[in-house]
């Protein structure tokens, strides 16, 4: 127990009085002078046990503030809500329920057959696609083919109209039939040779398919090229037919002797037919260009589908991640492994509290006091000491009809998450302009019976002195008189001295 001295002294003894009581008098005015009201008196170790600090009185900047209550609420930007893009089910959970978490990171994982769909169509679209580029290529290989007949076959023309035009017999005809069928004979043998060196190779893909060492559409592409040499192998047989048909006609036309009139007339025919083949050709060469960017765009289609449906977010072949929209801290997992979600269910809720709301209520008639981009203070119950800085930033146009007050809305930034939603706070709301002005601490001030003091240290002695007090500012008081520049006031501990000045001025009266 802190035992203090106080400022009034032991009485003197009582000297006997002459018949005047000069002495009594003399006695009673030094007992007088000794006690002081209003003054206490510490030694150093007395003051340090009674933890009393001071500091000299000096002009501070002050600005006049307004304490009003308020409520903590996160911002829009500090608390997401994630839900599923996908109706699946839970496979697994990365997280928990009060760990932090950064902005795109894993939360948990969704097996989807709406995805898996969309993803089978995004191969459907891309096997058609491929199937339109081979047919592309072929159908250009034979428009190569058919151009190089058409010119041939106007050379053959313009020298059959040469040799008709001159009159003679010519036997190029004949040698033209027989190297046509030659030429036909050789393509047929080189086809023949193709053909079993692809089937060859569609039979050793179909077992390395079996062992699952090739993807089908590797042993689909080679089935389509073994079928192309059918097609190839069809044509071949039907030119031997129509070069040796040619070449009988053209060797029984050398031996009976007759003019090359019907050569011309053949040469023209074929120029005809070539040109055709050329025409048919390129036909199926836009077709299959339609067909190429029809599936290019079922492509684009169906991968859009499934970015719709996964959210842009990581996804495999049936199953999408659920991430972290912001970095934050997980406030709310309303969902476990296993369990059937839809689109519309809120799976989870992050928080970011580095930033809150505070919503401040003021008073109707001091709403005019508050400005947007004024400076505030904010403290709570829960964290005694603690002061955090924000920023008006929104005051209200509305007066709420119970309370009679006008919601102003404030930032707080730079907080750690001490300042959680739906906290009661105390909102200090500076208004005005700066003022220098004699202020102490809103510690040193001692309140009784609705009047202000401080204690002025002189010496070893702490007075008590009445001051009027003027604009509260942040942690100080403006002391509009009491005070003056140089005094020493108590910041710390003075109301351990108002409790001993008090004991003491009960003795006094006990005296």
């Amino acid at each position: 127990m802190v035992i203090l001295a106080a400022g009034c002294s032991t009485e003197a003894p009582q000297s006997e009085t002459d018949g005047h009581g000069h002495e009594a008098e003399a006695a009673k005015a030094q007992n007088e002078d000794n006690h002081a009201e209003g003054e206490v008196r510490l030694d150093a170790e007395q003051e340090r046990i009674a933890g009393i600090e001071v500091e000299a009185v000096q002009l501070q900047t002050v600005q006049a503030s307004l304490d009003v209550p308020g409520v903590i609420n996160s911002t829009t930007k500090g608390r997401a809500v994630v839900t599923p893009s996908v109706a699946g089910r839970v496979v697994s959970i990365h997280v928990a329920l009060g760990e932090k978490v950064l902005h795109g990171q894993t939360l948990a994982l969704i097996e989807s057959v709406e995805l898996a769909q969309s993803w089978a169509s995004i191969a459907d679209a891309e096997r058609n696609r491929d199937a339109a580029s081979a047919a592309q290529r072929e159908a250009k290989s034979e428009v190569d083919l058919a151009l190089s007949k058409l010119a041939a076959a106007k050379s053959s023309l313009a020298r059959q109209r040469e040799l008709a035009k001159a009159g003679a017999f010519s036997q190029a005809p004949l040698q033209q039939a027989q190297s046509e069928l030659n030429d036909a004979q050789s393509e047929l043998l080189s086809i023949q040779k193709e053909q079993a060196s692809h089937a060859e190779v569609v039979r050793r893909l179909e077992n390395l398919y079996r062992d699952g060492i090739v993807s089908k559409s590797e042993l689909e592409a080679a089935r389509l090229e073994h079928q192309q040499d059918q097609i190839r192998l069809e044509r071949a047989e039907a030119r031997i037919a129509n070069a040796k048909a040619t070449f009988d006609r053209e060797r029984n036309i050398a031996a009976r002797g007759l003019l090359n009139a019907k050569e011309l007339q053949t040469a023209e025919a074929d120029v005809r037919s070539a040109q055709l083949e050329v025409d048919r050709t390129r036909i199926r060469v836009r077709s299959s260009e339609d067909a190429i960017a029809n599936a290019n765009r079922e492509i684009a289609n169906a991968r859009a589908v499934y970015r719709s449906s996964s959210a842009g977010g990581s996804a495999s072949v049936g199953r999408v991640a659920l991430t972290a929209p912001i970095s934050g801290t997980l406030t709310r997992l309303d969902v476990t492994k296993g369990q059937a979600v839809d689109r519309t269910q809120a799976l989870m809720e992050v928080e970011n509290l580095s930033s809150v709301w505070v919503t401040a209520n003021v008073p109707e008639q001091d709403a005019v006091k508050v400005l947007t981009g004024a400076s505030v203070r904010v403290t709570v119950a829960a964290l005694p000491g603690r002061e955090f800085q924000g920023v008006v930033q929104i005051v209200g146009n509305r007066v709420d009809p119970k309370t009679r007050a006008i919601p102003v809305q404030c930032l707080v930034t730079g907080v750690s998450g001490e300042l959680k939603p739906d906290m009661f706070a105390t909102v200090h709301l500076n208004y005005g302009a700066d003022v220098r002005a004699i202020a102490v601490p809103r510690t040193s001030i001692v309140e009784e019976e609705g009047k202000s003091f401080v204690f002025i240290k002189r010496g070893g002695v702490y007075r008590k002195t009445a001051v009027e007090l003027g604009t509260r500012s942040d942690g100080h008081i403006e002391v509009v008189s009491g005070l003056k520049v140089g005094d020493v006031v108590v910041v710390k501990g003075g109301f351990v001295l108002s409790s001993e000045q008090k004991k003491e001025e009960l003795k006094g009266h006990e005296h």
